[in-house]
């Protein structure tokens, strides 16, 4: 080979390398087909290594500016895998880290941890938002194919007369197709069940025990129905 010819080649590798490092993020969100499972942002900065994905939403959750980068290992396993944390300049928010994977028809969170604000996805009930600690859940199609880790969902300091400070908790898990959270408070007697489908749709079955008489009237107000000696309520909706 020529010297004219090895330092085209050179030119020709430094160039594509150069293209490699700068693509932009962008493309790599859109490529992976996100938006059609529901997850969209208002803008994507930054490189495929080095990036910031603004006010992700994943339907109608929204989990704010997170720095994102591409992970070289998830590509050698067939995978597009974003590794994303709250980020650095939005030093108002509760931490956040996990990565999203997406191959074919599936899509996953993996290793969550930090905290997520509910917004009014649970109205009436006053839930401000839920804790991850080392979450996993995947979908494939819309079938939930892995769920595990705690979850913990924080209620304002007081609700309806009871004291609710360590919220509700427990381990998620696939039921059937669907995603089920199933969560009880300190005492026991507060439970709610959270059961999402790969369609985006989700149903809350939250129920309350050993409340005082006086409470009836209130909860009765706002959609809460008598079941056995406990108040009970369902929420439908969509993400």
């Amino acid at each position: 080979m020529s010297r004219s010819t090895k330092r085209a080649v050179l030119i020709a590798l430094a160039l594509l390398l150069a293209l490699i490092v700068l693509l932009p993020l962008r493309i790599v969100f859109d490529a992976a087909g996100l938006g059609a499972r529901g997850v969209s942002a208002r803008a994507v900065e930054g490189t495929i290594w080095s990036g910031t994905v603004r006010d992700l939403k994943i339907g109608r959750l929204s989990l704010g500016d997170l720095d994102a980068g591409l992970s070289p290992t998830g590509l050698l396993g067939g995978e597009l895998v974003l590794a994303m944390t709250r980020a650095g300049d939005a030093p108002a928010q509760p931490p956040l880290a996990f990565s999203l994977a997406q191959s074919g028809d599936s899509i996953a969170m993996r290793d969550a941890v930090g905290e997520i604000a509910t917004a009014d996805l649970f109205a009436p009930l006053p839930l401000r938002s839920v804790s991850l600690d080392g979450v996993n859940i995947a979908f494939s199609g819309r079938r939930c194919t892995d769920a595990s880790g705690a979850v913990r969902v924080n209620i304002e300091q007081s609700l309806f007369g009871l004291t609710l400070q360590r919220g509700l908790s427990g381990n998620l898990r696939c039921d059937g197709a669907d995603l089920l959270v199933p969560l009880k408070g300190q005492s026991g007697l507060e439970q709610m069940d959270i059961r999402i489908r790969g369609n985006g749709r989700y149903s809350a079955d939250f129920r309350l025990g050993g409340l005082a008489a006086s409470a009836g009237p209130a909860l009765s107000a706002l959609g809460f129905r008598q079941q056995g000696d406990a108040m009970a309520i369902r929420i439908n909706g969509r993400f």
